[in-house]
């Protein structure tokens, strides 16, 4: 069902709260002390709440999307049935054409019939008059003529022959009439039921080009939808933009108070696992912002590279959860690791300095998560980038 933008502004504003309940992983902590950061709560529910009118507009694009190929389908089998009709009424009207053809024949066969017949009865009346005025008047002197009984019985006989010979003749002209007009008439019952096949072909066709032109209109409705939403989108897509700036903003500023404890990293960052199964899920995999690694619960979890322990707390999405800020390359470029969904509270503590290598916590299931495995993120300058372009996956061989 098509939603109009007021009911899309309704279903925003009633996800907004509901949007922190379905934040994603992706977004980075810096909670002091392991407790509450009220304002990097707020950049998140800001966040989670962009996200949530994107995603909704996103939804909407593609409902508009499915609309318009559905009513394209549609409209490409009604195009078909209504080519078939024409085919069909195009034949019927052919076949009219030949019925009408067999019916003028059929008539002008009658009529010919007819003439031969009242000829043929003119003729039988002029002998009737005859033979009715030899009877009358001259029948005495006809007999008179006759030389002997055989000629008188013949003469007879020739009269009575004439007179019945016509009678046949004419009820079979009779009949054959009859014959004809009787094919006349079933030809022309035969073109009454060919012109009401058409009638409701034509009735048919009109109705599919009707039905044709509204999809043609629901067409246009849609795809003006899906450009307002596509802009509403553009709009969206920035808001949630600038809140994930904020965000990431927030969380330089709290790592900007370790910058002193660490002022070189070496880049030689390990894998922070002994084993795994799979990567179950790629940086930037639907907007991801880290790398998940499936891998036995329990799996010991280690430290990257040196550094300070900046986060190590619960989080709803993240879980049991540990961040380690590791300072500045040569070239001034600082970095911090993310650790989540440990199986319980990490074994490091804010503010704790820890080595290469140094055991976190161990891999679980915590947080917002479906199964045992490590979501690594990496943070360049603050901001998250794909961990794998500078982490190692683990070394050993893979288990099943």
């Amino acid at each position: 069902m098509k939603l109009n933008h007021q009911k899309l502004a309704l279903r925003i504003k009633a996800g907004s709260l509901a949007a922190v309940l379905l934040m994603g992983l992706g977004l980075g902590f810096s909670t002091p002390a392991g407790a509450a950061d009220d304002k990097q709560q707020q950049l998140e529910n800001e966040k989670a709440q962009a996200q949530q009118e994107l995603d909704d507009i996103n939804a909407q694009i593609q409902e508009n999307k499915d609309n318009i190929a559905n009513a394209q389908a549609q409209q490409s089998a009604l195009q078909t049935q209504s080519n078939l009709i024409t085919q069909q009424i195009n034949i019927l009207i052919e076949q009219i054409s030949n019925t009408q053809a067999q019916i003028v024949e059929k008539q002008d066969q009658v009529d010919q019939k007819q003439a031969e017949m009242d000829a043929r009865w003119e003729d039988f009346k002029d002998r009737m008059a005859a033979m009715q005025e030899i009877n009358d008047r001259g029948g005495i002197a006809i007999l008179s003529q006759a030389t002997n009984l055989y000629e008188l019985l013949t003469f007879n006989q020739t009269l009575q022959d004439i007179s019945e010979k016509d009678n046949e003749i004419l009820a079979e002209m009779d009949a054959a009439r009859k014959a004809l007009e009787e094919e006349k008439a079933a030809l022309e019952e035969e073109q009454a039921r060919l012109e009401d096949q058409q009638a409701q072909l034509d009735s048919k066709k009109g109705e599919l080009a009707q039905n044709i032109q509204q999809l043609d209109k629901d067409i246009s409705a849609e795809e003006a939808e899906q450009r307002a939403n596509e802009q509403a989108a553009a709009v969206a897509r920035q808001k949630l933009n600038e809140a994930a700036e904020a965000l990431d903003a927030y969380i330089r500023s709290q790592n900007q108070g370790y910058e002193d404890v660490i002022f070189n990293t070496s880049m030689g960052f390990i894998s922070p696992l002994p084993s795994y199964k799979y990567v179950s899920c790629q940086y930037g995999d639907d907007g991801h912002k880290g790398v998940d690694w499936a891998a036995l619960g329990g799996t010991p979890i280690y430290a990257a590279a040196d550094g300070v322990v900046t986060i190590s707390t619960y989080h709803y999405s993240y879980g049991n959860y540990v961040q380690v800020y590791h300072g500045a390359d040569t070239d001034g470029n600082t970095f911090a690791t993310l650790y989540a969904h440990m199986q319980s509270t990490p074994v490091v503590a804010v503010g704790q300095k820890v080595t290469q290598g140094q055991l976190l916590g161990y891999v679980g299931s915590t947080g917002n998560s479906t199964g045992n495995h490590l979501h690594l993120e990496l943070r360049v300058n603050g901001n998250r980038t794909n961990p794998l372009n500078y982490i190692p996956k683990p070394s050993v061989v893979k288990y099943s």
